[in-house]
């Protein structure tokens, strides 16, 4: 069995605020008994383009004092973790938007970048091109972020390598008010589980005004479990679970064309992007 706990948090531009918030809900999750916690897009090190401008004048070595920080916590733990941030390609180059998959030894197993990535997205981030794919507990798990979700083609291409629990995390808060995401968000999410039939975690900032609640979908598209916008908070929920709420709608997996372009803008070639379990 896979407990899975998704944390919700008003994530800001303020690294170390958002480091407290993490480490804070880590424990509180540890002493839930969950084995992998799950963070915002952008948890860390707020959002590039949103909370700041650019990451021209960024603190890096304050990002990475903190990276190591819940890598520490995580040891400590014993958990995994699933840490929305930004990963640093060089002078050169922009970052990327990432999740760093942290192990319960506090190393960095593995990175996702966010790879659909939107036009001002692209002004202040390089898109990813990798998928991870990991197995914890006997449940095979892929991960995503925010707007990559928009892209059928995401969801199809971890179906194809076996995924079943999609962790994806988003950032879609911070607005001035209600807005089209907040039917259109959780909508796609019980749309893109029900056409893979696979379970999504979906992970959000609780920042007002937030335009969704962290979930959970079934793979017949009915929410299982949510927590409450604009709160601070944790949702636990354990894998494998067979419980549906009605039944499966896609049996037949959509079948890509080779060399789809699983991805936005021009994604690095630096081995630091390659690689990932590169340190922040």
């Amino acid at each position: 069995m896979l407990r899975v706990a998704a944390c919700q948090f008003p994530v800001t531009a303020n690294v170390a605020a958002n480091g407290e918030y993490v480490r804070r809900l880590l424990a509180d999750a540890a002493a839930r008994g969950a084995h992998l916690v799950q963070f915002p897009e952008a948890a860390l090190s707020g959002y590039g383009g949103f909370h700041f401008p650019s990451f021209a004048r960024y603190d890096w070595d304050r990002l990475r004092k903190e990276t190591r920080r819940v890598q520490e916590a995580a040891r400590a733990a014993g958990v995994f973790v699933l840490l929305g941030s930004a990963h640093h390609l060089g002078p050169r180059e922009r970052p990327t938007n990432c999740v760093y998959l942290i192990d319960a030894r506090g190393r960095i197993a593995d990175r996702y970048d966010k790879s659909m990535c939107t036009a001002d997205d692209l002004r202040v981030y390089t898109a990813g091109n990798r998928r991870v794919v990991f197995s914890l507990r006997g449940v095979r798990c892929g991960v995503l972020v925010c707007y990559d979700g928009c892209y059928p083609e995401q969801y199809a291409a971890y179906r194809a390598l076996g995924v079943e629990l999609m962790l994806h995390s988003f950032h879609n808060a911070g607005f001035p008010g209600p807005n089209v995401l907040d039917e259109y968000k959780p909508a796609l999410i019980r749309t893109r589980a029900a056409d893979n039939a696979l379970w999504v975690v979906a992970c959000n900032s609780s920042l007002r005004h937030s335009s969704w609640a962290t979930c959970v979908a079934r793979p017949d598209g009915s929410i299982a479990a949510s927590l409450r916008r604009h709160v601070t908070g944790l949702l636990v929920h354990d894998f494998p679970d067979r419980r549906l709420a009605g039944w499966l709608h896609n049996r037949r997996p959509l079948q890509l064309r080779p060399r789809t372009p699983l991805h936005n803008g021009r994604p690095s070639r630096s081995p630091r992007a390659r690689n990932g379990r590169s340190d922040p």
